[in-house]
């Protein structure tokens, strides 16, 4: 199909090459497929900048690939942006792409990927993941929309008569198909994060905590193996100056489902609770007031 040309003289087909994407579009798309449309958006504007820079070698497949090279992919995203502005300077086109601001928001992006990589291997706490993924995101989004709002400037000034709107692609379908599901787990580990509120505590440790108020309930977590017996120790305490200890107490002992394993009320303290663990997992415990004592305590997880 010659280059020029809207369509092929023989079959008809549509000249693929000059295409505008919408920018409500690939911001939607940049954010359902977790940012994996990102380098299929890097793949597909390099192939289409391929034609209209005869001359220059282009791989876009390697071209997307290398962003999953955190130095490379600095350089990589420097070429791309260079080359829409460079296309723009050739036809006189609008253009507000800034190099060094293109390379500092790649810097920013490889950051936020690594430090995330390595919330997850070291797994620091579930919602710095979460966090730090959305952040990297939102940095994407934005690279994604600028390069695409000037690469729309510049089709539609140097080929006002050819260009038009992009078709939906098999590609752009499965990435923000599997990109979605990453999406939807990403969200929902978010809200269970949030919705869990629970202190973590080490078995074999103790954690202070004080009652202060008929309403204040306290819960706590800790890790548990199967046939392993556990004691659950509340003991009352004074934390500082003028406070006093805990003299009554509800405490529970449940499991992640919402299962009451063991339950004391309006009991004295210190409180033990002695326990066999018949599967591996999470456990709660929540510390509360019988109603009328308020004050420190000290609680206390120990294997037996």
């Amino acid at each position: 199909m010659p280059h020029q040309d809207a369509s092929c003289n023989r079959c008809g087909a549509r000249n693929e090459r000059r295409v505008r994407y919408s920018l409500w579009r690939v911001g939607i798309l940049t954010f359902l497929s977790f940012g994996l449309y990102y380098p299929y958006w890097m793949y597909v504007s390099w192939k289409h900048l391929a034609e209209e820079m005869p001359g220059k070698k282009f791989y876009p497949f390697w071209h997307a690939m290398s962003l999953f090279m955190p130095i490379y992919h600095v350089v990589v995203l420097y070429q791309h942006f260079r080359a829409i502005r460079e296309a723009q300077e050739r036809e006189g086109a609008e253009s507000n792409i800034l190099l060094a601001l293109a390379v500092a928001l790649g810097i920013f992006v490889s950051i936020f990927n690594v430090t995330m990589i390595m919330t997850v291997i070291v797994w620091v706490s579930p919602i710095l993941t979460v966090v730090h993924s959305f952040i990297s995101i939102i940095g994407i989004g934005f690279l994604v929309l600028w390069g695409q709002r000037n690469l729309n400037k510049y089709w539609e000034k140097a080929w006002p008569r050819l260009v038009r709107s992009a078709g939906t692609g098999p590609g752009e379908i499965v990435i923000t198909a599997v990109g979605g599901m990453i999406t939807g787990l990403a969200l929902i580990i978010a809200v269970a994060v949030i919705l869990d509120q629970s202190i973590p505590i080490d078995v074999g440790s103790a954690q202070q905590g004080t009652i202060e108020s008929h309403t204040q309930v306290d819960d706590y977590r800790f890790e548990v193996r199967v046939d392993t017996q556990y004691a659950v120790y509340v003991s009352p305490t004074t934390l500082g100056l003028g406070g006093d200890p805990l003299e009554a107490a509800v405490v529970a002992l449940w499991d992640f489902d919402g299962t009451t394993i063991l339950h004391v009320e309006n009991a004295d303290t210190p409180i033990v609770l002695p326990w066999t663990a018949s599967a591996s997992g999470t456990m709660y415990v929540t510390i509360e007031s019988d109603g009328f004592a308020l004050g420190d305590y000290v609680l206390r997880i120990a294997a037996r």
